[in-house]
């Protein structure tokens, strides 16, 4: 019987155990079906310089091990064979080979792309091919058309269900296009299987997740558009078991809680905290700024060892925050809550978007310094970018003010859509003034003192800071800064931004690769400081080779 009570046909002459019958003799053993899982290239970790990356996060080939895929291993029938393929972590490109007879492919919309090139491959091969993960669960019809079936949403709840249809026929003939996961029960949170992969390749090789969605409604998040605003829990005896087992085996006593909302629910967290407590590890995570009203679980995260949290603010400027859908907060309580956190002995990264339609270059730079003021640790500036599936992505496309579907510049650095009220030059500009400005030594020297030291902070800030300052003296250009607006002799001050569906020049080649790579790397910062303006340049320079018929 299948998981929903329906009797399950079975290929003739199969039996349950996989062993073949013919004409009455006795069974034998068939091959065990093989599954390749495969994380694509993303753009984010090809166009900035691999060497100078793997120096600066102790030669690690990239930077989160891929959880997804690794919950999809765990989730595969044991009778499965099963290996992961993460070509952010390869010399090469993946070369495809049919000696396997499924190929799941996880991608977030920079990675579509790719995604989609190693799909035709494979189904030229003759391999049954998969599509999953955050861009397929939102544009499911456009993912199909380059993949067998569609897995959207939680691995946990589709892909089990995907592989018994395929064991059928032992094709894609059995396959049903789409298998969505609220189409069947829910399904714990898997415990990712991590002995598929070299833990040497990744800066993050123990990524812990507590939690799964979030149960806000902003309106340029991935998560909601997709999992609606359902949160769910792990159990914490798993989550406890797995922390215990990456300490033993790998000597981890640091940990990244890769969850959307880590207090989504605040007494469960406690609860959390309370079994975490012994373990004495350190650890960092995202949440909303409401665990600002609850100074009890504030006291349990950090005996338990938070040491750290990415906190979503977005702007200083309620106008902007209503725009983002942020209805649960108010601009005007952000600086007494930050300081209650921060009392806590937590440090504070804040994570601001730029380019909201209430914003000009005057509010970019006031969040920038306003985040400065409030001492926070870190900050991350990301460009607005309009992710399929979102409130965002669905308005601009209505009033036509998208520039480009070229996913791969879908990165918070490039700027895919018409801002109003900035050009796309200015809005680029801004957010590398942002960032230099932050980081900047005497902005460092404010924000996190000398007293208590805050080596992890100021290992990130100064690596930063250098890092941008070598990218622009390598290239013989001035730092941007916010001062440029005001000089009309400079191409801010003039508002003169270069049409973001036109060629642009060589000397803005590399800008927005350098900021893309800033934003992309944001979560181990140790690394990111030279390749934020690369990435920022590589956002200017695909938008000189992005002509308006192709949007």
């Amino acid at each position: 019987m299948s998981r929903e009570g329906r009797s399950v046909p079975r290929e003739p002459g199969v039996t349950p155990a996989g062993m073949v019958s013919i004409m009455g003799q006795p069974a034998t053993p068939r091959r065990r079906p093989r599954l390749r899982l495969i994380n694509p290239r993303s753009p984010l970790s090809t166009i900035t310089l691999p060497d100078v990356i793997r120096r600066m996060t102790f030669t690690r080939k990239a930077l989160f091990a891929p959880t997804g895929l690794m919950i999809c291993a765990a989730v595969t029938p044991p009778h499965w064979e099963v290996e992961i393929v993460d070509e952010c972590a390869t010399e090469a490109p993946h070369r495809p080979r049919a000696d396997c007879d499924v190929v799941g492919i996880s991608a977030m919309t920079t990675q579509a792309r790719r995604a989609y090139e190693l799909a035709g491959a494979y189904r030229a091969l003759g391999v049954t091919v998969v599509i999953g993960g955050i861009h397929a669960s939102a544009l499911p019809e456009e993912a199909l058309t380059h993949a067998d079936a569609v897995c959207r949403g939680d691995a946990e709840s589709t892909l089990p269900h995907l592989l018994a249809d395929w064991e059928l026929s032992r094709s894609k003939t059995s396959l049903k296009p789409i298998y969505d996961w609220s189409c069947y029960a829910t399904a714990p949170i898997g415990t990712p299987r991590k002995d598929l992969l070299d833990p040497r390749q990744y800066l993050v090789a123990n990524p812990i997740q507590t939690t799964r969605g979030c149960p806000h409604g902003c309106s340029f998040c991935t998560t909601p558009a997709v999992f609606g605003r359902k949160f769910r829990q792990r159990e914490i005896a798993d989550i406890v078991e797995e922390i215990r087992e990456a300490k033993e085996r790998h000597r981890s006593w640091c940990f990244i809680f890769a969850d959307d909302n880590f207090a989504g629910d605040q007494q469960w967290a406690l609860e959390l905290c309370a079994a975490l407590e012994p373990l004495k590890i350190a650890w960092a995570s995202q949440c909303d700024i409401l665990i600002s009203r609850n100074e009890q679980l504030l006291a349990a995260m950090r005996r338990s060892g938070c040491v750290g949290l990415i906190l979503g603010l977005e702007s200083r400027k309620q106008d902007t925050l209503s725009e983002a859908g942020k209805r649960f907060v108010r601009s005007d309580s952000y600086e007494w809550r930050i300081r209650r956190i921060q009392a806590a002995g937590i440090s504070l990264w804040g994570a601001f978007i730029f380019g909201f339609d209430h914003d000009d270059w005057r509010d970019l730079m006031d969040t920038a310094r306003w985040a400065q003021r409030m001492n926070l640790a870190m900050s991350c500036f990301p460009i607005l970018t309009p992710y399929p599936g979102t409130e965002v992505y669905r308005h601009f496309d209505k009033s036509g003010r998208l520039i480009t579907r070229d996913w791969d510049r879908y990165n918070g650095a490039s700027v895919v859509y018409r801002p109003a009220k900035v050009t796309a030059e200015q809005l680029r500009h801004a957010q590398m003034a942002a960032f230099a400005e932050f980081f900047s030594m005497r902005s460092a020297v404010r924000r996190l003192r000398f007293w208590p030291f805050k080596a992890r902070a100021w290992l990130a800030n100064l690596a930063i800071q250098q890092g941008i300052r070598y990218y622009y003296r390598k290239r013989g250009r001035r730092v941007p800064r916010f001062a440029d607006f005001l000089d009309p002799n400079h191409p801010a001050g003039k508002g003169e931004g270069v049409d973001p569906t036109g060629p642009l020049s060589p000397n803005r080649e590399s800008t927005a690769r350098f900021s893309a790579e800033l934003v992309a790397a944001a979560a181990p910062h140790v690394h990111l400081g030279q390749a934020f303006a690369e990435l920022n340049d590589a956002a200017a320079e695909a938008g000189a080779k992005e002509a308006a018929p192709h949007s």
